[in-house]
């Protein structure tokens, strides 16, 4: 379906099974202006893959000291497990003598993946960064390890296990025979796919602080490798053996988002910060390429253009990092999202009025000009409610009023996102306490 502007648009199912609703869904393309360069951040002729990132910290493979331990059907590769951090270029390798055996996990200062040890202390290691310290987990040996804060999830024997590296305690949520797998977590929520109900996979969400189960997914086909980030939800869902899409879950809503609607393959998908990046296979099997959503904006953004394989990515904040094959090997990329920068601040000579005016701009500092912004106001920083909204004039600026009766309070103004713009915030400043008097705004003594 097609709305007026030429957009693609597709059908959303709001609420549960039972009071499930229908509505419209358009996802925009964006302009050039949504990405800045693509940065390649490793180099060298051994494969670098599986990239993940935490803020600006960033854990992936490293093959360079790449060794086989085992022999025939049995034989195990054994790589290494880095972590680069994006701001200071430091590349700290947790594995120098090659004993890593799966994809890294990793939370703030925290790192988490499989290893082989010596043979015999096989299992998951842990690295807080911070401090140094390295152990092996008293962890089942299991797969697929994810971190949110202390709380580490994997997959054992088809169950899904929590384990929290700081008490060692750990906690089986999957029900046996449910060949569970592909878990992840977030803050206290895990969520995975299993096979209870069939043939076909669902997903299944765990609140570890109601010590409940919910089924997000009841259709008759394969939802797998579900993601979560602050209660937003996403997975793969294979309507045949050549064509699945992107689906996003609101577990405060029970809304459910079709994200992507190509006759192709769209697969690995990830979630962070109100974004979702993706593999996507519209331009053929052996030529991937990684797509971007914005869940605020209903923007949809072409990450690479590349032949050949675009891979793993993952997102934090602004950052955008993926695998990509060409050339020999596999390299890590970074490309980050380049919103336009936002001011704000008191009106000069404005006296007692609360007036404060701001400007939009470009991130090459060109205007923004006839786009809305809102001017939003908290007690505390951390709950925000909108005010008031101007439309910016030619030089990106604007002019607003703050209704500002009692108590100091924090302003900010808010730029909600096109396809031409990311979203943007301004830096918050303070508006004096005041009351009204005689119809006019003073500050009290």
């Amino acid at each position: 379906m097609i709305d007026p502007f030429g957009r693609a648009c597709w059908l959303v199912m709001v609420g549960g099974a039972a009071t499930a609703a229908m509505m419209f869904s358009c996802a925009s393309p964006a302009s050039a202006d949504w990405l800045g360069r693509e940065r390649q951040l490793t180099t060298g002729t051994a494969t670098q893959d599986w990239p993940q990132l935490s803020g600006s910290k960033l854990a992936y493979a490293d093959h360079v000291g790449e060794r086989t331990v085992g022999q025939s059907t049995g034989a195990e590769i054994l790589f290494d497990v880095r972590v680069l951090d994006l701001k200071t270029g430091t590349d700290l390798n947790l594995t120098p003598d090659h004993t890593a055996l799966g994809r890294p996990a990793i939370s703030g200062d925290r790192v988490v993946w499989s290893d082989y040890g010596n043979g015999t202390n096989r299992g998951f290691w842990y690295r807080n960064l911070a401090t140094g310290q390295q152990r092996r987990l008293n962890a089942s040996p299991g797969a697929q390890p994810q971190l949110s804060g202390d709380l580490l999830c994997y997959e054992f024997e088809g169950r899904i296990h929590v384990h929290n590296v700081n008490t060692g305690r750990d906690l089986v949520v999957s029900p046996a025979g449910a060949s569970a797998s592909a878990c992840d977590i977030s803050g206290r929520v895990v969520v995975w796919q299993d096979l209870r109900n069939g043939t076909d996979a669902d997903i299944y969400a765990y609140d570890l602080g109601a010590r409940s189960e919910t089924r997000l997914t009841t259709t008759g086909t394969d939802q797998t490798l579900p993601r979560i980030d602050a209660g937003l939800v996403v997975w793969q869902d294979a309507i045949t053996a050549t064509n699945s899409d992107i689906y996003a879950y609101d577990l405060a809503t029970a809304a459910v988002t079709q994200v992507t609607d190509d006759e192709s393959v769209q697969w690995f998908a990830e979630v962070a910060d109100g974004r979702i990046v993706w593999m996507d296979e519209r331009d053929g099997h052996d030529n991937t390429e990684i797509f971007l959503y914005d869940v605020a904006s209903s923007v949809t953004t072409r990450v690479t253009r590349h032949d050949g394989w675009s891979s793993n990515p993952t997102v934090a904040g602004n950052r955008i990092v993926y695998e990509d094959s060409r050339g020999a090997g596999h390299r890590v990329y970074l490309r980050m999202v380049t919103p336009p920068k936002l001011s704000l601040g008191r009106v000069p000579g404005s006296r007692t009025s609360p007036e404060v005016s701001g400007r939009l701009v470009g991130a090459d500092g060109s205007p923004v000009s006839a786009e809305t912004v809102v001017v939003e106001t908290s007690p505390d920083g951390r709950v925000w409610a909108a005010r008031a909204a101007a439309v910016t004039d030619q030089s990106g600026g604007f002019t607003l009023d703050v209704d500002v009766r009692s108590g100091d309070v924090q302003v900010r103004a808010r730029f909600a996102g096109t396809p031409e713009y990311p979203a943007a915030v301004s830096p918050a400043i303070t508006v004096e306490r005041a009351h009204l008097v005689a119809g006019l705004l003073r500050p009290q003594p």
